[in-house]
């Protein structure tokens, strides 16, 4: 196997790009790649490549991870992003993952769990808020579906909620606090029907 190019990493200060063949095999640090003699334009023997991947780009990869996740529950497309980020190639990346699953480090259903019940305690929102911030960190559908359906949430009572706290006890007078009032719920993600309910328990009464 012969290396092609050694040059400094544009994802990673202090680490190096290794390339096999043309293509990026790994990232080291100066240190490693003096330790290991790996020269430009000479041969890396198949048993020092794999030991390095498996030895050192795959650990120094599982110890970013699992620090990654240490401080907060973490998606699968986010501990991917961080570890492409850092240089990462898709094979350690999936190798990486297939470990923080099996040990259920990362479970995107359990995240969605713990999503739904913070964002009720600290800034309740509708399914299709919650929903849509779950797609962007990249959850599919079903762990969401799956989810939302386990965590029985009464939508009903959280937009009362968030409702009496805006309006501070007032009754809505006109069409133009409806309106106001339906955009405020439906920027919270809140359905139609949902939104139909509140504005007739806080409407004015007419005389």
């Amino acid at each position: 196997m012969l290396v092609t190019d050694i040059k400094e990493s544009s994802k990673k200060k202090g680490k190096f790009d290794v390339y096999v063949e043309g293509k990026l095999a790994f990232s080291l640090i100066a240190a490693d790649i003096e330790y290991f003699k790996i020269k430009k334009g000479e041969n890396l023997p198949d048993n020092k490549y794999n030991f390095i991947m498996e030895n050192i780009v795959y650990i120094k990869a599982q110890d970013l991870a699992l620090s990654y996740i240490s401080g907060k529950m973490r998606t699968e497309k986010e501990v991917c992003g961080k570890l492409r980020l850092n240089g990462f190639d898709e094979d350690i990346v999936k190798k990486v993952l297939d470990f923080l699953k099996k040990y259920d480090y990362v479970n995107d259903y359990n995240y969605c769990l713990a999503f739904i019940r913070q964002s009720l305690k600290l800034n309740p929102m509708g399914y299709f808020a919650i929903r849509q911030k779950l797609k962007i960190a990249g959850v599919e559908d079903y762990n969401i579906e799956k989810a939302w359906n386990e965590s029985n949430v009464d939508q009903l009572k959280y937009a009362e909620l968030i409702t009496d706290k805006k309006l501070k006890g007032k009754k809505i007078a006109d069409e133009k606090e409806m309106r106001k009032l339906q955009d405020f719920l439906l920027r919270k993600g809140y359905s139609y029907d949902i939104i139909k309910d509140i504005i007739k328990n806080h409407k004015l009464d007419e005389k």
